[in-house]
């Protein structure tokens, strides 16, 4: 009696801990006081149908999304506050997400996310130089810091992985040449 208690008590513990395995977790904070209060949400890209948009109101400045489907997401601010909030691509992998939505929003945590910061700072500069090199008459140089652009974009998709979430989504964006 008592060794079936103990493994009943050990498969039950087993479960559990493997149940959080594949559970990602996002730990969110806002910078502005007047999202106190207000709805936030965490919407799939492309799948942004209601039953698989999660939502909730933003408390002591801090949100918290979990679950289990693992895709790209956006997480935004309710319509009438998005000036307050930049949004923010996140992928929904395992492990702790931790994001600060404000005028720069910002996230990380685990590899994926961490990637996708680094995209989003990269992509942030190119368009300033790119921007800049346009508005000066020099479209041949602004051209050539796209290209630059789009080959590390496909190279961060490849070492994150073709079947990743954001090796993916990268590589929707900026497709490696078909081999013929």
């Amino acid at each position: 009696m008592k060794r079936t208690l103990i493994l009943a008590v050990l498969l039950a513990a087993g479960v559990c801990v493997s149940c959080g395995r594949d559970q990602y977790r996002i730990h969110g904070r806002v910078t502005s006081n007047e999202l106190e209060g207000i709805r936030i949400f965490l919407v799939p890209v492309g799948h942004e149908e209601p039953w698989n948009v999660d939502s909730l109101e933003i408390h002591n400045h801090e949100f918290s999304f979990k679950g289990r489907k693992h895709w790209m997401c956006t997480i935004r601010l309710d319509r009438k506050h998005r000036d307050k909030g930049q949004n923010l691509l996140v992928a929904t992998e395992p492990g702790d997400i931790y994001v600060t939505i404000g005028p720069d929003s910002h996230g990380g945590g685990t590899p994926q996310n961490d990637s996708l910061q680094v995209w989003k700072d990269l992509t942030i500069r190119k368009n300033q130089i790119y921007g800049q090199l346009y508005e000066a008459g020099m479209k041949a140089a602004a051209d050539s810091v796209h290209q630059a652009y789009k080959l590390r974009t496909q190279e961060m998709a490849l070492a994150l992985g073709e079947e990743s979430i954001a090796g993916a989504f990268l590589l929707n964006l900026y497709p490696l040449p078909k081999e013929e």
